[in-house]
């Protein structure tokens, strides 16, 4: 007896497409919009979707891992830009580097490593420094920034400093909008400051 199927997922590249231009229509022309496709993109398979994803114009992919970022650089062109958001370590990190993968920072020692890798390979690791803004659960908390600015200012030939993000809790619910607008303003307000480091 076959196996009973009660649900399928069909990928309408119209579809995407429509959603995307939807969403261009309240954002700014130099806003980036970056297709998330962690977990193996939802279900959909990273292979799949990725390079349909590509045909709409997305020109940033962000991932969980460095083998989800291994199958996004395998699956689309070269002119893409793939963001590791989870953690990132050794041999992982050094792979990383060499292939222009972009990664969060939340820790310390990541960094200190991720120029030690750069200076060892002479190739500049890209960084994203996330903040702690409410989730608790990843990010350097405002007060604890003053190392890692010091990293970033005194290393410019081994690591950029790509973007500054934090990880707003809960935010596909209504329920959690007062929550995530004190996380927004938190946001700004470290924001604010680190322009101030420049």
């Amino acid at each position: 007896m076959d196996s009973f199927k009660t649900s399928h997922i069909e990928i309408s590249k119209s579809a995407l497409q429509h959603n995307l231009d939807f969403l261009k229509d309240f954002i700014n022309d130099d806003v980036i919009i970056s297709s998330v496709v962690k977990g193996n993109a939802y279900g959909h398979g990273i292979e799949l979707f990725a390079p349909l994803a590509e045909k709409c114009v997305i020109n940033h992919f962000s991932v969980f891992s460095a083998d989800e970022a291994l199958r996004v650089h395998q699956s689309v062109g070269k002119n893409n830009t793939i963001l590791i958001m989870g953690a990132t370590d050794g041999y992982e990190l050094e792979w990383a580097i060499q292939n222009d993968i972009e990664f969060f920072v939340f820790e310390l020692s990541r960094l200190k490593k991720a120029i030690e890798i750069a200076k060892r390979i002479k190739k500049k690791a890209k960084v994203h420094i996330e903040i702690e803004t409410g989730m608790n659960r990843t990010g350097f908390h405002l007060k604890k920034l003053s190392p890692v600015i010091s990293l970033l200012k005194e290393n410019p030939e081994y690591v950029s400093f790509s973007g500054l993000c934090t990880h707003f809790a809960g935010a596909e619910s209504i329920a959690n909008y007062y929550r995530i607008k004190k996380q927004r303003s938190n946001y700004l307000k470290d924001l604010k400051k680190l322009e101030e480091n420049d």
